[in-house]
């Protein structure tokens, strides 16, 4: 699994509903990872992500449900 889709996941499991949102743009590839790190509201969430990440604890077949659920939503 790629790594935007991981970060993707990782951000939309956050209770954060504008985040959410940016992390369904981020799967579609509407927008960037760069274009979610200018937001300073976004950046904490962001590293923590990567950080879970480089950790690779990750479920990837929670992962894979996630894209194929919400990867032509807009």
């Amino acid at each position: 699994m790629d790594r935007i889709s991981c970060l993707a996941y990782l951000l939309f499991q956050v209770d954060h509903e504008a985040l959410k949102e940016a992390a369904l743009q981020l799967v579609s590839g509407d927008i960037s990872i760069l274009e979610l790190k200018a937001n300073q509201d976004f950046l904490p969430f962001i590293k923590e992500a990567e950080d879970v990440l480089k950790q690779n604890t990750l479920n990837k077949n929670e992962v894979y449900e996630f894209v194929e659920k919400y990867l032509y939503v807009f």
